[in-house]
């Protein structure tokens, strides 16, 4: 029900593009450069034209299942938190 939600609910005009993703990575000290290059370059195409709140929450739950990156899943959800709340402002 949640997920309906989120999707009726939620304004999805606003974006976030590649400088502001960078700088949110930047302020999350618990990820490495290597860390935030690796997100900067898989989130590369999503982000030329930007990427909703929803476009963003469904991304990053990618990450959480992929057990071939460096990020794990606590690193995930400081991510998620910090990507999420810079769509606030």
């Amino acid at each position: 029900m949640t997920f309906l939600f989120d999707i009726f609910s939620t304004d999805n005009s606003k974006k976030i593009y590649s400088s502001d993703f960078d700088k949110a990575l930047r302020s999350v000290s618990s990820i490495s450069s290597e860390e935030r290059k690796y997100l900067n370059e898989v989130f590369k195409s999503d982000l030329t034209d930007g990427l909703s709140k929803y476009e963003l929450k469904k991304r990053i739950e990618k990450l959480r299942y992929n057990t071939n990156d460096p990020i794990d899943s606590g690193e995930v959800d400081q991510i998620k938190r910090k990507l999420l709340g810079e769509l606030q402002k």
